[in-house]
């Protein structure tokens, strides 16, 4: 029994512990429910404040010249910059100029030390005058005074005449005359015919100028197209053009007569002082075909000229690097870099260093793929230097890349810039922007970009003209046409069945052409949903932000009621009761918020050109001297759909705050 009451005790204990526990979540959830209450009433305070306190700008329509640029940033660098490099291999032992030194071309930079060449060189010019000791005691000791010939047989032609240097001869020709061997001709020819009726052995007629003879085939190649024909008399002229046909007539091709074994009389030099023999005269081995009036040069004594040729280029060459020891600047210039020290052993190519010609600069920039259309070489540029405040530097486009480059799905092409620093203090490496005139317009009416406003893809400016509709309400318009046709159109479904896509976002759907989105909305209140008389929108039945008509909530207010609810009306008057609180509590949160004074004017549509960072050209419209109203605020510049361009080559299509107090 007294345990019964010790587990009895103990379960009630439990209990108590679980409900204290419960009893402290809750009052700490509710200490937090009333202090996020009370920091969202201070938020909204605060967000209201910032509203009212933003004010409006306003500014004349105004006529002159506007110009449309795209731009980008980068690094200035030197237009020429040769580049200093080692002609030799070697130590560089003296080094005369550090970097920024001025230097004129031929001005000595540095010095180069190779023992080795030196030693070259010394060897060279000795066998060199071997070589030349050589050649006079061979050429002096030769006896040679004919040219003999080399075998027996007719002689079939004769390049050299009485007064030729026999080795020029033997140059152009290939030989001083030709001896056929075997009394022999030949005819090589191609024909047409995709195969010839002949075979080997078959014998064909001749016929050229002075030749009518017979031959025969004793070559066949190429499918049967390409023919040697044998002549067996070496009597005839050589090189005669001749035509070869079939003993029927029929034509099989064209050639020329050729000796069937030439033989080559040749010589390396002397002149020729006497031809001794006549084209068709046969003449025995050994016999003599050509007196020499000087002694012939002999193969010996040629190597041996080929040998000093050799030598000598390779002399020249020798001296040359020598020379290049010396390095010299190549140009006038200032010293922009160097990439040895003294003590370097360097090799032929090294690059020692580089030095900036003259003072004009290029500049790359990005230029994204929607603006390069638009830019053309040759057009006028701006530079602006980080470096030099207030410098504006006058330049030209020089070249525009025919590839771009894509870096996170956008696309750019490198635009290379071109403009004259003297003076400027302008270095290489200086960050800098590009500015590039695309297009421009004289006697152009322009406003400020902040001005324009888009609603349903047409662009708008308000004008002070005495008008009633709100600029408030303006801006509002601006912003709910950005959120897209689809949330519009479920904002819309969500006011009720009778309301159109453009009550959803403030513009009533029967409103007249030309009429300000927004209209008839109470005194500072914002369209499609602002702040009205400090209460909340959709506070009403339907619900904070619920977008029901008020026509709906009539409705269910006039709602017959009984005494004695039903079961199906119970959670209509809960819905009723939670509705009531919601409202309470909204009343609570927004209780002395107010809007900033409204300001008013007439919605006008407008056409627009040109247009860049701070204004853009009205083609029609407004006049000059019309007066725009604008939101000075940045939430309305951003408003009006138009983004800044960035430095990367956009042409900056309006936004920011630029161009306020108009």
């Amino acid at each position: 029994m007294g345990e019964q009451q010790t587990a009895k005790r103990r379960r009630k204990g439990k209990a108590g512990r679980v409900i204290r526990r419960m009893v402290k979540i809750i009052v700490v959830l509710a200490i937090l429910a009333v202090a996020a209450l009370f920091g969202l009433r201070a938020y909204i305070r605060s967000q209201a404040e910032s509203s009212s306190s933003a004010g409006y700008s306003s500014s004349a329509v105004r006529r002159g010249s506007i110009m449309q640029t795209v731009y980008g940033t980068g690094t200035t660098s030197a237009r020429s910059q040769p580049n200093i490099l080692a002609g030799v291999d070697g130590t560089l032992t003296e080094l005369r100029v550090e970097i920024g030194d001025t230097v004129k071309a031929g001005d000595i930079l540095a010095v180069i030390t190779n023992d080795e060449l030196d030693d070259t060189i010394t060897d060279l010019e000795f066998a060199l005058w071997e070589l030349d000791d050589k050649i006079t005691d061979t050429a002096a000791g030769s006896k040679v005074t004919s040219i003999e010939a080399p075998a027996a047989g007719r002689v079939m032609a004769i390049y050299a005449q009485a007064g030729d240097d026999a080795l020029a001869v033997f140059r152009r020709e290939g030989s001083l005359a030709i001896i056929s061997t075997d009394g022999r001709m030949k005819v090589e020819f191609d024909s047409a015919l995709s195969s010839m009726d002949i075979a080997l052995g078959d014998t064909v007629c001749i016929v050229g100028r002075g030749v009518d003879t017979v031959g025969t085939v004793t070559d066949l190649t190429r499918q049967g197209t390409h023919a040697t024909v044998t002549i067996l008399s070496d009597e005839l002229p050589m090189g005669t053009a001749v035509t070869v046909a079939t003993q029927a007539g029929e034509e099989l091709g064209t050639g020329t007569l050729e000796v069937n074994k030439p033989l080559a009389v040749s010589s390396y030099g002397g002149t020729i002082k006497k031809v001794s023999v006549a084209v068709g005269d046969t003449v025995k081995r050994k016999q003599t075909i050509f007196q020499l009036e000087d002694s012939p040069l002999t193969l010996t004594l040629e190597d041996l000229r080929l040998q000093r040729e050799a030598a000598a280029k390779e002399l020249a060459d020798a001296k040359e690097q020598r020379e290049s020891l010396i390095v010299v600047a190549p140009c006038d210039g200032v010293v922009a870099s160097l990439n040895v020290s003294e003590g370097d052993d360097v090799s032929s190519g090294t690059l020692l260093g580089s030095i900036l010609e003259g003072e004009d600069m290029n500049l790359t920039i990005a230029v994204d793929e929607l603006d390069v259309v638009q830019v053309e070489a040759g057009q006028s540029v701006t530079i602006t230097v980080d470096a030099l405040s207030g410098a504006e530097l006058s330049g030209e486009v020089y070249r525009i890349a025919p590839v771009g480059t894509n870096s996170g799905g956008v696309t750019t092409y490198d635009v290379e810039l071109t403009f004259d620093a003297a003076g400027t203090g302008v270095r290489s490496g200086m960050n800098a922007t590009g500015e590039i005139k695309v297009a421009s317009a004289q006697d152009a009416l322009y406003v400020p970009v902040e001005a324009l406003m888009t609603i349903a893809n047409e662009t708008y400016l308000m004008v002070a003209d005495g008008g009633t509709q709100s600029l408030t309400n303006a801006v509002a318009s601006v912003k709910s046409s950005k959120r897209g046709a689809s949330q519009t159109a479920d904002t819309a479904q969500a006011g009720g069945s009778g309301a159109s896509a453009q009550q959803g976002v403030g513009v009533p759907a029967d409103m007249p052409e030309g009429e300000m989105p927004g209209d008839g909305m109470p005194e500072g209140g914002m369209a499609g949903g602002g702040i009205t008389g400090g209460t909340m929108p959709g506070a009403d039945a339907g619900g904070s932000g619920s977008g029901r008509s008020t026509r709906g909530n009539a409705e269910q207010t006039d709602a017959p009621t009984e005494s004695t609810p039903s079961a199906a009306a119970q959670p209509e008057q809960q819905a009723s009761w939670l509705e009531r609180v919601r409202s309470s509590l909204h009343a609570w949160l927004y209780e002395g918020v107010s809007t900033a004074e409204e300001v008013t004017g007439s919605l006008v549509r407008v056409e627009t050109g040109l247009q860049n960072d701070d204004y853009v050209q009205i083609l029609s419209g407004v006049s000059e001297g019309d007066v725009v109203l604008y939101t000075a605020s940045q939430t309305s510049s951003t408003a009006n759909g138009f983004s800044s361009g960035s430095r990367g080559g956009s042409s900056g299509m309006g936004g920011g705050m630029m161009g306020f107090g108009f």
